[in-house]
């Protein structure tokens, strides 16, 4: 493992639902519990990577600039998405 590139790209596809879902979490709830609080200076700025990077796939997808109550109601539906999945596909 001494040899591991940590710069190089990569690629994982995702849904547009688990896409909302993961930067609902990166974005709103994870600053909203207290083990934020126990992550390190390092974690967190790997979290706020991942919300950036989702972020700008939202937009790239034109899933953006929203009302909040629009927001709400499409983090509302995403959820549903993910929840309906079939365990053998996680």
């Amino acid at each position: 493992m001494a040899g591991e590139n940590f710069d190089k790209k990569t690629s994982i596809e995702l849904t547009v639902g688990h896409l909302l879902v993961l930067w609902n979490i990166a974005a709103n709830r994870l600053s909203e519990l207290h083990i934020a609080e126990k992550f390190t200076a390092e974690e967190k700025r790997a979290i706020w990577v991942f919300e950036d990077l989702c972020e700008q796939e939202l937009i790239n997808q034109r899933i953006e600039g929203r009302p909040a109550q629009e927001w709400d109601a499409l983090i509302k539906r995403a959820l549903e998405y993910v929840q309906s999945l079939p365990v053998e596909f996680l």
